[in-house]
């Protein structure tokens, strides 16, 4: 049996090893417009925390939902550049990886939105929690379910099997 030798390409030490992954963060800020954005909202988000008079555990949503958005683009940008180093060409299968990752990011945005509802309307309009569980239910029931039937519509298909994509 041929024994493989494991040659590393990684950092010798931990300082590297940060450095190297502050480098991935500031290439992606300075490459991708859409992780621009999230950061923008939620450095404006995050700031505008500080002035309001927000408990504990809110804070706490309110940061988990930043950093989950801009991880979340951070994830996509990483298949969208490995999904173009294996192939540039129209293909199918690239297309729904692709739009499977940008969706995780619309998702978390959305899980975003609904927690900045929840406390910020709070925080800002005296907004009831109703408002908050109104437009959960709405994003986890009513989006996806529109997006489903317009896709049957628009591909003339229902899922029943059909690996056509």
């Amino acid at each position: 049996m041929r024994k493989f030798t494991v040659r590393k390409f990684g950092s010798k030490n931990l300082a590297e090893s940060f450095r190297h992954a502050a480098e991935g963060i500031a290439e992606a800020i300075l490459s991708e417009r859409n992780l621009k954005i999230h950061f923008a909202v939620g450095i404006v988000v995050l700031l505008l925390s500080l002035f309001l008079d927000i408990p504990r555990g809110d804070t706490l949503w309110l940061i988990f939902a930043v950093f989950s958005v801009i991880g979340a683009e951070l994830i996509n940008t990483l298949v969208e550049g490995l999904t173009d180093l294996y192939s540039t060409k129209r293909d199918p299968m690239i297309k729904f990886v692709k739009d499977v990752s940008a969706g995780i990011v619309l998702w978390y945005a959305l899980f975003s939105v609904v927690v900045g509802v929840v406390v910020l309307g709070r925080a800002l309009f005296g907004w009831e929690e109703i408002v908050g569980k109104i437009l959960a239910v709405i994003v986890v029931v009513v989006f996806p379910g529109t997006l489903v039937w317009e896709a049957v519509i628009r591909n003339g298909r229902s899922d029943k099997g059909d690996d056509s994509r």
